[in-house]
Order: structure tokens, then sequence, then C-alpha cells
């Protein structure tokens, strides 16, 4: 059995891996038969049989009634051609990410692994090959965490079972899943399916790192499905302690705090928590998968926020969608190479990096209770974040001062043996004793002018920034 139990308090014993309470940047896709017709975002294959929403109307219009043309229609045009599970893995090796994964199922009911429980599968099926298997492989042979994805918890209620269209069909029951009344509750045939498929990935590809998505704040997934995640995790965690490998999964609050990752989808939390956490972020604003009318989000909104997240003890996933022949869309790739310039240039302030005693000062508010990742944050050049390493401290300006001087009211002081070297996550007095620190700008060669005053620490910075956004100043005790 191993040592934990399918109870809470057995499974709260279980310690979030160092190895996540490291990273800081991940990247996963959103990949499966939607990306054929591209079309709105990746609820196409639940959309395109509900009258009155856009990708209803659409279908009709570009493929055919749909009776005469369902979603399965578009599984043996999802090739995959030119997917490249090792091209994959080096981009993303190269932009900078620590962990990588895949959606290994979407509430679609199509499974992108080798499977045994569902012939609905990407080996047997489209594609014909083992996507998540081979992205596995790939990732773990460049020293990246492994994740996957299941977003199956909603399978039951995706498709509309209308008599006449093939999502009624006994026949392609293994997809849509039972046909029923869109009221009616499912039966534990459902959940010992929705269990037996996450179960065959854990033991097939052992993945670091479980994302689930679920029914955040619905009681009805928290109570219906509470069993079924209790003996998953156990499993999952048990089979784990047999490989001697750390891993963990990830949940939107609808399992006991203390148990697992909280995930705060295209949020982010409002200030230091105690416990790593994790935001899933899309770089496109209107689909996790690829789509065709997509609104890919600027690289700045999405570093501003990977630092904020660093500086409360979060870590950042972003997600892209792939083409159907398994391309990665030219405006996502060029997005994260800079985003990978930026973390190549400034990493030091955010690779393993803890929060300081307060994640940082500055006008702008964040919300946790809204999908703000949708839209671009406006921060002004009073609000900074704060991270720190062992051997230094770190104040990361969120824009650039238009007179090229900062002042940092937050004071800084010395280490205790509390923490690895000699300072501590506690105020100081202020102002800085000048022969206390050396202050520098990461990434410039220029040396900068600094003193205490009334207000804070006033810093005077170069005419020209190093970078195109985030700028780090580290700050380190002197020599002297």
């Amino acid at each position: 059995m191993g040592p934990y139990r399918p109870e809470w308090e057995s499974l709260a014993a279980h310690s979030i891996p160092q190895w996540f309470r490291d990273a800081t940047f991940g990247i996963y896709f959103h990949w499966g038969p939607y990306a054929v017709p591209a079309y709105a975002n990746e609820w196409y294959s639940r959309n395109m049989y509900v009258e009155g929403t856009d990708a209803y109307e659409h279908h009709e219009k570009e493929w055919g009634p749909r009776d005469e043309f369902g979603y399965k229609d578009f599984i043996p045009m999802f090739e995959a051609e030119e997917f490249d599970a090792s091209a994959w893995a080096d981009f993303c090796k190269d932009v900078g990410a620590e962990f990588v994964g895949i959606t290994a199922t979407h509430a679609d009911g199509f499974l992108m692994w080798d499977s045994d429980v569902s012939e609905w599968n990407a080996a047997e099926m489209g594609p014909k090959r083992d996507v998540v298997g081979e992205l596995a492989e790939a990732v773990r042979e460049r020293d990246m965490k492994f994740v996957t994805s299941f977003h199956h918890d909603f399978h039951w209620w995706w498709y509309p079972h209308v008599d006449g269209w093939d999502t009624a069909d006994p026949e392609y029951a293994g997809l849509y899943g039972e046909a029923h009344d869109k009221d009616e509750d499912p039966p534990e045939s459902f959940f010992e399916d929705w269990q037996a498929k996450v179960m065959e990935v854990i033991d097939a590809y052992r993945p670091d790192l479980i994302y689930f998505d679920s029914g955040i704040g619905n009681d009805w997934f928290i109570n219906h499905f509470d069993e079924y995640r209790r003996e998953l995790v156990a499993y999952y965690y048990n089979r784990a302690e047999e490989w001697g490998k750390e891993v963990d999964f990830t949940h939107k609050q609808e399992v006991p705090l203390g148990v697992g990752i909280v995930d705060h989808e295209r949020t982010r939390e409002e200030d230091v928590s105690m416990q790593p956490w994790l935001t899933d972020t899309p770089l496109d604003r209107n689909s996790w998968g690829y789509v065709e009318n997509s609104d890919y989000r600027s690289v700045d909104t999405v570093v501003t926020g990977l630092v904020d997240r660093v500086s409360k003890n979060g870590a950042t996933m972003v997600n892209v969608g792939p083409k159907a022949d398994g391309t990665l869309p030219k405006q996502a790739t060029s997005r994260l190479e800079k985003i990978g310039d930026w973390l190549e240039r400034n990493g030091e302030a955010v690779y393993g990096a803890n929060p300081w005693w307060t994640f940082g000062e500055g006008p702008t508010d964040i919300s946790s209770t809204e999908f703000d990742e949708a839209s671009t944050v406006e921060y002004t050049s009073e609000d900074i974040r704060f991270t720190r390493t062992d051997e230094a401290a770190y104040a990361l300006l969120l824009k650039w001062p238009e007179d090229s001087e900062v002042t940092i009211e937050t004071p800084f002081g010395r280490w205790t043996s509390s923490v690895a070297g000699e300072w501590p996550i506690g105020p100081a007095p202020d102002p800085w004793p000048e022969d206390r620190y050396e202050v520098e700008l990461v990434g410039a060669d220029e040396s900068l002018t600094w003193g205490g005053g009334e207000d804070g620490v006033r810093i005077e910075l170069p005419e020209n920034p190093p970078c195109e956004f985030a700028y780090a100043i580290r700050i380190k005790p002197s020599n002297n």
C-alpha cells in the first residue's frame, strides 16, 4: 500500500517537492482535435453542439450539420504530421523552462496517450502516436520536470446528447460519454473511468506534477469526487514513494488546504504565501488551444506577472496551443523567446528565489478573484517587487522611471541564521548604512549612485534600461 492512506489527514503529511519550491517558470501545451477547427477556443468540441453559440453557427457554415459532421470527424484530420517532441523540449529548455507538460486529456474525451482504458486515443487515432509518452521522454532527457494536465472532471456535462447527433450514438460513447439527460447525475462508472485514466498515466509516465482542472467553489465537484480523489492522490503519492521520486498535484481549493499545491488559474495571490503555489495562464487571451483569431498578450505582461508571483512565493506555468499539424505558432514562440531572453539576463533574481519579508511596494492592486491575466495590468514606476537568494536580495522595478531615479521605502536589513547567509526575512534600520551594501543594476555596466533619505533609499539609474521590462536591482552585503 505505502505510507499514504486515502484520507485527507494522511495526505496532508506529504511535503511539496523541493524542486517545485525552487521552480519559477514552466510551459505546457493544450493540444487535441479542437486544434483542427481552430475556432473560438478549446471549448469548440462542446459549443459546436450548443445552439446559440458562435461555434454552433460557425460549425454549421464551415463543416455542415451536426448529424452529418460531428466532433469525432475532426480526429482523422488531427494528423500532427510535424509534431517533434524533441524540438518542443529543446525550445522549452532554450527559453528557460524548468517544467514542461501537456494536456493528457481535455473535457472532450480524447486521450493524448497510448491507452488501454479507451480506444479514443492519439496512439490509435489521429496522430497515431503516443504524444504524452514522447514528450515525457524528451522533457526528462533535458533535465526538466514533466507535467500532465487533466480536464475530464467535466466530461459528463460536456456534450449535449441529442437524438440524431453522434453524441447520442452508443457507438461513440467512448468519446462522448454515455447518453443521458443534462440534469442526470453520473453513475459510479463515470468516476471509476475518471480515476482509471489518471492512474494509467501515473503508471506509464510517472509525471512529476499532475494539474487537475476542476470545479472551484462547486460543492457538487467537491462532494462527489471526494472519495475518488482521495484514493487517486494516495495512489500517486505511494507510487512516487516506490519510485523514490518527488511529486505533487495541483487543485483549485476543492480539497483541504495543506494537501497538494493551490493553483490560481489566470489569477494570483495578493500577498506572500507561506506555501508555494502555481498560476497557469495562457499566452492567448482568447483560448488555451490554438485558434486562428488569437490575441496574444504582451511579453511585458507575462514577465511582470511572473515577477509578481515569485515575490509572493508563486510559480508561473504559461500555456501554448499548438497547431493541428504539431507546429508551434510563431506569435507564441516569438514571445517565449523574449521571455527567455529576459530570464537569461535576470534569472538570478527569480530562479530559486524566495520572497522577502514583504512582496513589494507600489500603488497597483492585484485581485486574486478575477481573471486579471486576461487583460494587461498597468504597473507604475513606483511598483517594485522583492525577492531574495542566499547571496543577495533583489528589488525588481515593474516599470522604468522616466527620470531614471527610484526610491525604495522598504527597509533591507541584516540577515540572520534563520535563512542561509546572514540576512533575515524581517526589517532593519532605515536608512541603510552605505558601508553595508552594494547596490547594482543587473545587466548594466554602469555603477549606481545611491543613498538614504527621509523617504527611503534613493537610487540613481542609468539613462537607458538594460532590458525591455522588469529591471532587477541587486542588493548584497558589502565586502568592506
